[in-house]
Order: structure tokens, then C-alpha cells, then sequence
């Protein structure tokens, strides 16, 4: 891929020990307005940078700085090559999910026979049981049995 002038800016992170010739990309996006990306020379990466951290320490390269233009191209496209931007690593939303057609709502069918059915109490048959009378095989009365009997 090859990158227009224009978008490239080439520059100098003024940060002491950890200075760097940088380069930024403006087409790579963060997807939030605090930070921005950075190519360091130094980590020989495209690293994500806090706006109002590094922006102040960003510098145009100077004269003789401006020689280091060539070899910034070269490693900026090969560390570009393997990098994805944290905006395109995003999930893609699902697309919409159709809505189901309303259902009609059925009145409710009675399968139950409207024919009255009258049952007849009065034809039951009394049975009666006969108590057993015989002594001999009578069990002894629990406490509780007792108690049930009063």
C-alpha cells in the first residue's frame, strides 16, 4: 500500500530518554478523539498515544533530522503491513434482525360438548360393612388409638 505524502507526518516525540523519530499516519484511527497513533522507531512499532501527553512533546525534525526521512518510510510501511487499527478490530454490529409477522390472535375453540350431562346421586347403592366381631383378632389399643376413641 502505498501512502501519499500528505497523510505521513514525519516528526521527533521529545521525551527524554524515550525520544524517538516518529511518523504519523492521519488515516489510522484510534476510534476515540483522546488518543492518536504513532509510528516509533525506537519499539519499531505504531503505537496508540494520549493526545494531551505526546501531542506537546511533538516536534518538526530539523535540517539535519530530515535524513532519517528515507529509513522512517521504509520501517513505518513494514510495521504498517502487520498493523490493524483499533477502529477496524471492532466487531461489525449485527445486521437488523427481521420482526416476525404479528400473529393473528384465534379465538379459542371449545372442543368440550355443550350437551348438559345430569349425573344422578340418587342411584347410588349403600353398601354396608360389616364390623368384625370376633375377639380374637383384636390388637391391643395404642396410647394414640385410645386418645382417638375419647
Amino acid at each position: 500500500m502505498a501512502t501519499k505524502q500528505e497523510t505521513l507526518w514525519f516528526g521527533y516525540l521529545d521525551a527524554g530518554e524515550k525520544g524517538s523519530f516518529v511518523v504519523r499516519d492521519v488515516t489510522l484511527g484510534t476510534g476515540t478523539p483522546a488518543t492518536f497513533y504513532l509510528f516509533n522507531l525506537n519499539r519499531g512499532a505504531i503505537l496508540e498515544y494520549r493526545r494531551d501527553i505526546a501531542e506537546p512533546k511533538l516536534r518538526e525534525l530539523t535540517e539535519k533530522e530530515a535524513d532519517q526521512i528515507d529509513e522512517l518510510r521504509v520501517a513505518f510501511e513494514q510495521a504498517r503491513k502487520g498493523f490493524t487499527p483499533r477502529e477496524e478490530r471492532k466487531p461489525k454490529p449485527l445486521p437488523p434482525t427481521r420482526k416476525k409477522a404479528p400473529v393473528e390472535e384465534v379465538e379459542e375453540q371449545d372442543d368440550e360438548d355443550d350437551t348438559d350431562v345430569e349425573i344422578d346421586d340418587d342411584d347410588d347403592e349403600d353398601v354396608e360393612i360389616e364390623a368384625d366381631d370376633d375377639d380374637d383378632n383384636e390388637k391391643p389399643d395404642s396410647g394414640a388409638a385410645k386418645k382417638a376413641k375419647k
